[in-house]
C-alpha cells in the first residue's frame, strides 16, 4: 500500500531568499563539504550533499497532516470518479487498484500453479473456517469475508474501521465505489490460493457501506 506523497515546500523571493542564502553560505563553510555539481538533478546548486538532504528533511509536513491531506484526496477522487465513470469501468478500475495493492504488498505470484489436491485443500480449509463453499459443474462459489478480523494497526471491523489501512478511520461521505478495491484485493488473493480464474466478486456488504463486516461472493471457474 505506498501511495501518496505531500510535500511541497517554496522558497519565497525577497527577504527570505536572501536569509536562505545567507544561510547555505554558513552551511558549506560549516561543514568543508564540496557542493553539489550543478549538472545533478534533484539538487540545489550550492549546497552540500548532507546540508540538502537536511532541509529536504525538514520540509516534510508532519505524518497527521499528511494522512488528513490522503484521506480528502482519496474523497476527491471518489467522487470525481462517481461524476465522470460509468458504473462498469468504476468497478474495473478499482478492482484492479485492489490486485495492484495485494500484489504490492505479497508480491508476484509463483509461476507453479496449486495443484488439485491444493486447490480442494484450500476449499476444504475455508469451510473449516466457516465460510461457505457452493461446487457446481462449471464454477464453484465462496461466501468470503474479514469475518470480524483486525487491520494492520489493529482496528476491529466489528468496531466500524475499515480493514484498508488508507480510510481505516471513519471518513464521511466516502463514496460507496471504494469497496471495489477490496473486491480486486480478495479476488487476487484467491486466485493465489486456488490457482484458478476469479469469474465475479460481488461485494455483499461492508463496513464502509454501513454494514457490520465485509462479505464477499466469489464466483471461480472450474477449468
Amino acid at each position: 500500500m505506498d501511495r501518496k506523497q505531500f510535500l511541497k515546500e517554496a522558497f519565497k523571493t525577497g527577504v527570505c531568499g536572501c536569509a536562505a542564502a545567507w544561510g547555505i553560505g554558513l552551511g558549506l563553510k560549516a561543514e568543508g563539504k564540496a557542493p553539489l555539481s550543478q549538472g545533478q538533478t534533484g539538487a540545489v546548486p550550492g549546497l552540500s550533499y548532507d546540508l540538502h538532504r537536511r532541509m529536504r528533511e525538514g520540509s516534510r509536513s508532519p505524518d497527521w497532516a499528511r494522512i488528513e491531506k490522503a484521506e480528502s484526496w482519496i474523497k476527491y477522487l471518489m467522487d470525481n470518479m462517481d461524476a465522470l465513470l460509468d458504473e462498469e469501468t468504476k468497478i474495473k478500475l478499482m478492482n484492479a487498484c485492489g490486485r495492484s495493492c495485494y500484489l504490492n504488498a505479497f508480491g508476484v505470484a509463483s509461476e507453479k500453479k496449486p495443484s488439485p489436491e491444493t486447490y480442494e485443500g484450500t476449499l476444504q480449509a475455508l469451510e473449516k473456517g466457516g465460510f461457505r463453499v457452493e461446487r457446481g459443474s462449471e464454477s464453484t462459489t465462496i461466501y468470503y469475508g474479514w469475518a470480524g478480523k483486525q487491520n494492520p494497526q489493529g482496528l476491529s471491523l466489528k468496531e466500524g474501521y475499515c480493514m484498508c489501512p488508507l480510510v481505516e478511520n471513519d471518513m464521511p461521505g466516502l463514496s460507496p465505489t471504494y469497496c471495489n478495491c477490496s473486491a480486486g484485493y480478495v479476488a487476487e488473493s484467491i486466485e493465489r490460493a486456488t490457482g484458478r480464474k476469479v469469474k465475479s466478486v460481488e461485494i455483499l456488504e461492508s463496513v464502509k457501506r454501513g454494514g457490520k463486516d465485509c462479505r464477499f461472493k466469489v464466483v471461480l471457474s472450474n477449468s
